[in-house]
């Protein structure tokens, strides 16, 4: 064959291909490792060639997961793997991060994808807490034939996690290093025109911009801060509703006094430039049949909120040998997290978190000011606490340890069958004190200002522990039944347990401020008055299982896998669920001969699989145990009754039927390379809610009631551009399609409602997309035009709640490049969403305070404006064109009657697509070169400078109101990005790596 040697490959726009000389050494193939070779460690930690599997895998090296040096493995996978999502429950000092594969397959279950460290079952929570440096790779199965070993815990896609092990006949010695500066990545946009105030006033103390045009002039803002006067108690005497803020009046001169105008950082200066500090240190060592390794980590973040911080600290000791036939394998993982952050325990509505308070403020407000006066419960306005109060005395304090200990034996037989056992012990340990100090209003003037409200001590004490066994026995076969035709079976075992105790306390009005234990605590709550829970809860399954493969002349595969699983949370009639899965892989190349200097690599490969779950079922679901309740029979009489959510005795698990066909293509050696999957997911018995009168003694029915399909494509594509010597350029891009439909729902219920509000919710809907975005709108003639009442010029509202999209996005694009050129090495990763639709609360609470960019749009001196396409009833049955009648009247008042109080009665004003594009890293390093540091005793030295999520661009009509990443409600509820949730953040940062 004709070879690469002396050329790169161009591939150009038009797909044309073209070769173009470089300097290369005569030896130079530029041939990469052959596709079909590469050994993967796919379920049960089976290992296979590429050729032999039957589903959809994609491989995270180590060096693609660090290259930007993210601390949280999680959040280091988005954007490289097709068809994988990762959503950020929060941002905050302690966020969370959702995985998920192929969309949604459950309707009320867990959506998310298993996570397996070294071949024992774990949780994206452990994932996240390990140190990146010690990943070998992540093996991504996306397609439910790989993972229906797992059984039920894989149905939602599994990703396989290997760690490092000790280096072989040496000893070698890694420290890592990072520095993270930590900033805010955008802030919702404002209105700049007009400042604190209401109804056109001037009025110091409210959090509505609903004040006059700013003319620059010097004024009061917020409360007097001290007794400036010094008759023994701060004066409010003259600020009232719609005074002009004098700063001459009793203590107002203690008052923030600044210019009336606007200040558009305020907001964004408020938030600091938060810092993560990694350190790590490995050491390996190994001999023959022997390895080990001890890995010490550490990160302190101190987040872009004053106070909130958090550290990590972890020590992993992994070891093993082999001793004639046996061999033994371990590891001792302990990690210990602690955070404290602002927190919204004790919040009375959703408006009082942190976040929200600072977006009650006028873009005039000095809030930054405030900073100095941290004992002050309230600043600018009398409704929210100030800020810097709010994060001194409303805080909680967490600590978690975390215990991993896995531990294997393995015995070979003879050179055909061998043995092994895994045990895995797992236990988290938490415990969370919450505490609110009190403010008292006593050193005011309150008969000036009545508003002013006292603030109550209270204390909440939430202590946790899980406990998790995982064992496998497995017995492994293999054959070469004829020189053609190879055999491998596995037979195995699984036993899993869980364990859950939680027990909560609370209480308010602290003896001794500051004390915070139970035995200060004056006022314990009272049983109803809040919900705590002291419970204990333990479940277990057992599972036998079988996976063959048969490979004939190294390019025909077969592999069949059979699962029967017990589960203890099931009924008995139907705790017993089998599911099997069958899969092909054959590679035309290898069986003819026919690749050629174009086309080197071809397989095609298809499978058949059907897997089980639980849904939302979970401890103690069937049989419903007994709740205590407050006045019931009779009031002052407290008794126990049954719960209130019922399953149904005869549930029957949920079964998923995926069908899946897969196309791997290497081209020119490799230097191109495409892979592409379709599939269609079948899901039947769906369990979910059924809402229920309460007088049968139940609010809600959990039956099987509904049958979803999901069907969806992914294409990878990767080059190799340029391969010489020194210089070497891969590219990779990935696109994925899903989309979920609700077939049926039984019963002759049309739709189920999984997050439900007066003018919003997120369903799922027989023929409908899922999950589906449902909020009122306007109301619109047959032409799509804008129904407006001729009386007061507002839209004609709907009656019902309609459909504006799926909250989960249709397609995402994903995008990755690395460069490296001698020791230097530049990349880049980012990813496109589109398709989704939700709903950022943030805009409600803008046009409530009067902050809402589009309220500034408006003239308000002169009302309001004329709704874009919008009519008037002809009084005939017809519509003419509205050209007269204004939305929001025709003064200032009833500009803020609009924006204050009926701007957020349509969901559509709420509405915002989700489309976003991001780049989420950018890295460069270099490292020395190795014949230079030998003389210091030193094998490699790299430093990096990086950057994560830098830039982002959202859709029009999200003017950085939230990160559609983001969501109040996990799961299936995703769609909702709330007021209290901080903005997302983005990072720049310095690595150091030294081997020795």
């Amino acid at each position: 064959m004709k070879k690469l040697t002396a050329s790169v490959l161009a591939v150009v726009l038009s797909s044309s291909v073209a070769m173009i000389s470089a300097q290369t050494k005569p030896s130079d193939t530029a041939k990469t490792t052959e596709i079909g070779e590469v050994i993967i460690t796919g379920a049960m930690g089976i290992t296979k060639k590429a050729d032999a599997i039957t589903s959809a895998q994609q491989v995270v090296s180590s060096e693609m997961l660090t290259q930007a040096s993210n601390p949280n493995i999680v959040q280091a996978l988005s954007g490289k793997v097709a068809g994988l999502t990762i959503n950020l429950n929060n941002s905050s000092v302690n966020s969370s991060s959702s995985i998920q594969l192929r969309g949604i397959r459950t309707i009320s279950g867990n959506n998310d994808a298993l996570v397996v460290i070294d071949n024992v079952v774990s949780t994206a929570t452990i994932l996240q807490g390990l140190p990146p440096d010690i990943i070998e790779s992540i093996n991504v199965i996306k397609g439910a034939q790989g993972a229906a070993l797992y059984g039920s815990d894989g149905g939602n896609g599994v990703i396989i996690v290997t760690t490092k092990r000790g280096a072989k006949n040496k000893i070698s010695v890694v420290y890592n290093g990072s520095i993270d500066f930590e900033t805010v990545a955008f802030l919702p946009k404002r209105q700049t025109k007009y400042g604190q105030g209401w109804d056109k006033a001037r009025d110091q103390y409210e959090n509505g911009a609903w004040g006059p045009v700013f003319d620059g002039s010097m004024t009061a803002y917020g409360l007097p801060l001290y007794d400036y006067n010094g008759d023994g108690f701060i004066s409010l005497d003259g600020i009232g509703w719609g005074d002009d803020a004098s700063t001459t009046s009793g203590d107002n001169p203690a008052a923030i006094i600044k210019p009336y105008s606007a200040r558009t950082n305020e907001l964004k200066n408020f938030f600091k430039t938060g810092t993560t500090f990694s350190n790590g240190i490995t050491i390996n060592a190994g001999s023959e049949g022997k390895y080990a390794m001890l890995s010490l980590n550490n990160s302190q973040r101190e987040f872009i909120v004053e106070g909130d911080n958090s550290s990590v600290t972890s020590v992993l000791f992994k070891g093993g040998a082999k001793v004639d036939k046996l061999t033994f394998d371990g590891s001792i993982n302990y990690s210990r997290v602690n955070f404290t952050q602002t927190t919204t325990m004790f919040d009375e509505t959703s408006n009082d978190s942190l976040y929200w308070t600072l977006l009650q403020s006028s873009v005039d407000i000095p809030i930054t000011s405030y900073r100095d006066y941290p004992e002050s419960a309230y600043a600018w306005n009398i409704y929210y606490q100030n800020p810097y109060w709010r994060m001194k005395h409303v805080r909680q304090d967490y600590k978690r340890d975390n215990f991993n200990i896995t531990g294997s034996v393995g015995y070979e037989i003879n050179k055909n069958i061998n043995i092994k056992y895994t045990a895995n012990l797992q236990k988290r340990i938490s415990s969370s004190t919450s505490h609110r100090d009190a403010f008292s209003k006593a050193n005011y003037n309150e008969a000036a200002s009545p508003y002013v409200k006292a603030i109550t001590s209270a204390l909440f004490i939430d202590k946790r522990e899980n406990t998790g066994y995982y064992g496998d026995l497995m017995s492994n076969f293999n054959y070469d039944l004829t020189d053609d035709l190879n055999f491998k079976f596995n037979l195995g075992y699984n036993y899993q347990e869980h364990k859950y105790e939680i027990m909560q306390n609370g209480g308010s009005a602290l003896a001794v401020p500051g004390v915070y234990n139970m035995s200060n605590v004056t006022l314990p709550l009272s049983f109803g008055s809040a919900s705590l829970t002291n419970g204990h809860y333990r479940k277990n399954s057992h599972a036998v299982f079988a996976n063959l493969d048969l490979a004939y002349k190294n390019y025909l595969f077969l592999n069949a896998t059979a699962r029967n699983e017990w589960s203890s949370i099931l009924p008995k009639n139907n705790n017993s669920y089998f599911y099997p899965s069958v899969g092909l892989s054959f590679v035309p190349t290898k069986a003819w001969q026919f690749g050629s200097d174009v086309l080197t690599y071809m397989k095609v490969s298809g499978n058949w699989t059907r897997v089980g779950g639980t849904g939302p079922i979970d401890w103690y679901s069937i049989n419903r145990t007994a709740e205590l309740v407050a006045g019931f029979p009779m009031n002052n009489v407290n008794s126990y009754r049954n719960g209130m959510v019922q399953v149904d005795p005869n549930i029957r698990p949920e079964f998923t039927t995926t069908t899946e066909a897969n196309i791997d293509l290497g081209f020119f050696k490799d230097r191109i390379r495409v892979n592409g999957s379709i599939y269609k997911q079948d899901t039947k018995d769906l369990i979910t809610d059924q809402t229920s009168s309460s007088a049968a003694g139940i609010n809600v029915k959990r039956i099987n009631i509904a049958k979803m399909t999901s069907k969806g494509a992914e294409i990878n594509l990767g080059l190799t551009p340029i391969k010489t010597s020194d210089f070497k350029w891969d590219i990779n891009a990935g696109y994925s399609y899903n989309e979920s439909i609700v077939d049926d729902i039984m019963d002759g219920v049309d739709e189920i409602a999984l997050v439900s509000g007066s003018t919003w919710g997120i369903y799922a809907q027989k023929g409908s997309v899922f999950p589906m975005l449902k909020v009122s709108k306007m109301q619109r003639d047959d032409q799509g035009r804008i129904i407006i009442n001729a009386a007061n010029g507002n839209p004609l509202l709907s009656s019902t709640l309609e459909n504006a999209g799926s909250t989960v996005p249709k397609s995402v694009y994903t995008f990755s490049t690395n460069l490296s050129y001698k020791g230097f090495k530049l990349g880049a990763v980012a990813d496109y969403r589109y398709g989704a639709k939700f709903i950022a609360d943030v805009k409600s609470g803008l046009a409530f305070n009067g902050s809402l960019f589009d309220s500034g749009e408006v003239d308000r001196e002169k009302g309001g404006f004329i709704m874009p396409n919008s009519v008037i009833s002809d009084g005939n049955g017809g519509y003419t064109p509205n050209t007269t009648i204004k939305t929001g009247g025709n003064n200032y008042s009833s500009v803020i009657t609009w924006f204050s109080g009926n701007f957020a009665n349509y969901g559509e004003n709420l509405l915002a697509d989700g489309t976003a594009f991001k780049i989420r890293e950018v890295s460069l390093s270099y490292t020395l070169p190795k014949d230079m540091m030998k003389a210091y005793g030193m094998e490699e030295v790299t430093f990096g400078v990086y950057a994560r999520n830098p830039f982002q661009k959202f859709a029009d009509n999200n003017l950085n109101y939230a990160d559609p990443e983001t969501s109040f409600y996990s799961g299936q509820g995703r769609g909702v990005a709330s007021r209290t949730q901080y903005p997302s953040t983005k990072v720049y940062g310095f690595s150091l790596n030294l081997k020795f």
